[in-house]
């Protein structure tokens, strides 16, 4: 009762239409520990889902040192003084389980989704595993070749050597560091472990994997009185730290526009790349809605002129991407060589169209409407309920609440677009990126013939000149 009773419940305003029933209706409490705990009951599906967020990402780290995160948290599936890592895996798929893990930019995700009933066991090797780790010299060793194949095998000093003075970067690599510049949210080298040691593992482990940097969400068929108390016995146990963590540092804006073309990426091929990239500001930005608004109208746009109008295109797109202080909207399109130019030239018709004029107000009440009825179909499970709660406890802890992102769409309208496209689709700041082969595959094979004739007449040569001289005089 008295656990029940200091369950701080966070209630909003009226959803709209397009906001899924009961999604920011959740109960909020902080342990004493400073743990935020999120608990949504709902009894549409008999399972649980369990999400534990810890603050810590790859730019927590410096650039030669990105995958630190990424490491420790396979690190910490390897094992506990009381399981192994086989028979911790047992303990939740024995009982129709699943779990796994994910390691972003800023955020590292624990997840196990399991029967309602197993909720207490869920719990249990959850906080096994984030409190009880045994992280050894030979655990380190293997993970560290598990992630290396994850990224695609360890590069080699040669490659990174060339890959950090530019050999082998791709226009699109290019780009991405000219519009996030200066900071680890792309770096100039390749990712590596290298550098990584054993103690740098267990600096990250003590300074971030405490209670005051993280977050529990449970979604689904339970009782929350019984987990609260469950999860106070366990997680509310931890240490809470003050110790200082390496603070986010949001990327500059670029200096100004450019035209970006990769070096010997990619090297052969007959097809090419171009896109328009613009810098933005991220998820807390008043413009955001306006964005996907903007997105979801120039993906169409483009697909309908570039690809069925004019065939000139197979994936004609927009993009648009965002963390928590930067996003990234880009038009891009896939065409031969040959075509290039053209399809350029339309990408910014297509821009220079909407600075004119904005979006027609038939095709933004579309867009608009596409976002909302597809955010409202996407969450009908409680994994996607849950997945919501994660990504936005920045918004519960700054805010006090979840915000009604459908509601605050809704709310859109067209003019509100004009002021998002001068700030963001300035053409002083637009990065041109062409991703082209260095050789074409005609140009390769002239090249290879050409190879094959100079060795053929270059050992031709050398064969008579030894003739002629073990040849007897006359």
């Amino acid at each position: 009762m008295v656990a029940a009773l200091a369950l701080l419940i966070c209630r909003q305003a009226p959803a709209s239409e397009f906001t899924p029933p009961g999604l920011t209706d959740v109960e909020h409490l902080a342990l004493p520990n400073g743990l935020d705990v999120i608990l949504k009951p709902r009894t549409h599906a008999r399972s649980v889902a369990i999400r534990l967020a810890v603050n810590v990402g790859h730019r927590h780290f410096s650039c030669d040192k990105r995958e630190t995160a990424h490491f420790l948290e396979h690190l910490l599936f390897k094992g506990t003084s009381k399981h192994s890592e086989a028979e911790l895996d047992r303990l939740i798929e024995d009982n129709g389980g699943s779990w796994n893990a994910m390691t972003g930019p800023t955020r590292t995700v624990y997840q196990i989704d399991i029967h309602g009933k197993y909720l207490p066991l869920a719990i249990d090797t959850l906080y096994e595993i984030i409190s009880d780790s045994v992280i050894t010299t030979e655990t380190t060793a293997l993970a560290r070749d598990v992630i290396h194949r994850e990224l695609g095998g360890r590069p080699s000093s040669l490659r990174r050597l060339l890959y950090r003075h530019g050999i082998g970067k791709s226009a699109g690599e290019k780009a991405g560091e000219m519009l996030l510049p200066g900071t680890g949210v792309v770096c100039p080298s390749l990712e590596t472990l290298d550098a990584i040691t054993q103690a740098d593992i267990v600096m990250a482990y003590k300074n971030y994997y405490v209670a005051n940097n993280m977050g529990l969400v449970v979604v689904g068929d339970f009782e929350p009185a019984a987990a609260l108390r469950q999860i106070r016995q366990s997680f509310g146990r931890m240490p809470a730290a003050s110790s200082a963590r390496h603070a986010l540092e949001t990327p500059p804006y670029p200096d100004g526009a450019g035209l970006i073309t990769g070096t010997l990426a990619p090297f052969l091929g007959s097809e090419a790349n171009v896109g328009i990239a613009y810098r933005t500001d991220g998820e807390r930005s008043p413009h955001l809605y306006a964005l996907w608004v903007l997105y979801a109208y120039l993906d169409r746009r483009l697909y309908e002129r570039i690809r069925i109008e004019q065939g000139l295109a197979y994936t004609p797109a927009a993009n648009f991407s965002w963390d928590e202080d930067y996003g990234i909207f880009m038009v891009s399109a896939d065409t031969s060589l040959a075509r290039l130019a053209r399809v350029e030239a339309l990408l910014r018709e297509e821009l220079d169209t909407l600075r004119r004029g904005g979006i027609p107000p038939a095709e933004f009440e579309q867009a608009r409407r596409r976002i909302l009825l597809g955010r409202l179909q996407r969450y009908e499970t409680n994994a996607e309920f849950a997945e919501y709660y994660v990504h936005n406890l920045n918004e519960l802890r700054t805010q006090g609440r979840f915000l009604d992102r459908e509601q605050a769409l809704a709310r859109l309208s067209p003019e509100d677009v004009a002021p998002t496209l001068n700030r963001y689709f300035r053409t002083d700041r637009e990065l041109v990126f062409h991703s082209t082969p260095t050789l074409t595959y005609t140009q390769f094979y002239i090249a290879l013939g050409a190879c094959v004739l100079i060795l053929i007449t270059t050992l031709a040569y050398g064969y008579w000149r030894l003739r002629r001289r073990r040849a007897p005089p006359g």
